[in-house]
């Protein structure tokens, strides 16, 4: 029962990092309507700019804001160049798929060019440990709980009491309808791109704090269960990102508590198969919902 217990703490540690990068990606698959499988290697780019912090030095707090503010640069700059190019061109959803996919390989050879194939330690004080009833987690286990509850609570905050997150869910249920209303769609994108990157880059650093290790493939590896979060809990829901996490959280760190450890990331892509065979309306009606690119 312990045993069990602590996996639970553990598991909820872990939705708390997944969440984080579920909820950038539900939002802007939500409004953009597309499927940014490039999404993984700007969290492994944020990764990196938080590893260069740690190493001159700089508090990695800081490099987690750093990373952040690197995956909402690089994510604009994808948003605003490259999809915005293809669409132009008339390219269909599933064809900007592929274009993500191969953006995304991409960026991430490019990043292990620079790394030289090596993983890179990552320095952070696990602080005390607390005990939770019969389960016992660090300070710094449960600082990332409290980043990723913060986030979620600001996140919310935002798209239900400011007229920025209403004018987001407008576009993200009728974009043609939005614009004719008057609503501002390109500073809306602009927005969306922004605030999903970071807390893209955000995932991708608290995912380093928490394995105290980066590579090139980091992002990479955590895409599958972020993607799996994203679609479970329903396109364009963080609450409902939220919850699905927390889910794959717990799955992940069974299957590791079982002595199965090396298989929490084929567990990962297992929920996504199952997810995508029981659940297939949760990406082809929200693609379908929208005949267009927002971009």
């Amino acid at each position: 029962m312990n045993v069990l217990v602590q996996t639970l703490g553990f598991g909820i540690v872990s939705a708390s990092i997944i969440a984080v990068g579920a909820m950038g990606f539900t939002i802007q698959f939500g409004l953009t309507n597309v499927l940014n499988l490039s999404y993984g290697a700007t969290m492994t780019v944020a990764a990196f700019v938080a590893y260069l912090t740690e190493q001159a030095g700089i508090n990695i707090w800081l490099g987690m804001v750093l990373g952040g503010v690197a995956g909402a640069v690089l994510t604009i700059f994808l948003g605003k160049t490259v999809f915005k190019l293809y669409a132009r061109r008339g390219t269909r959803l599933f064809e900007m798929v592929m274009v993500t996919l191969g953006l995304g390989l991409v960026i991430e050879y490019s990043v292990d060019i620079v790394a030289r194939d090596k993983i890179y330690s990552v320095s952070f004080p696990q602080g005390a440990s607390f005990h939770l009833g019969a389960a016992t987690l660090t300070a710094s286990q449960l600082a990332l709980v409290g980043v990723g509850i913060v986030i979620f609570l600001a996140l919310e905050a935002l798209l239900r009491l400011t007229r920025l997150g209403k004018a987001l869910r407008a576009m993200a249920v009728d974009p043609g309808l939005a614009r004719s209303c008057g609503i501002p769609t390109n500073r809306i994108v602009n927005a969306t791109w922004l605030i999903s990157g970071f807390l893209c880059g955000v995932a991708g650093v608290i995912y380093v704090i928490n394995s105290l290790s980066v590579d090139y493939s980091t992002g990479l590896l955590f895409l599958p269960v972020v993607l799996a979060a994203a679609i479970l809990g329903g396109v364009g829901s963080p609450r409902g990102a939220l919850l699905a996490s927390l889910l794959l959280g717990v799955v992940t760190e069974l299957v590791a508590a079982a002595g199965f450890s090396s298989y929490s990331s084929v567990a990962a892509f297992g929920v996504l198969v199952v997810v995508l065979l029981s659940k297939p309306s949760g990406v082809l009606n929200a693609a379908a919902r929208k005949v267009e690119l927002t971009v």
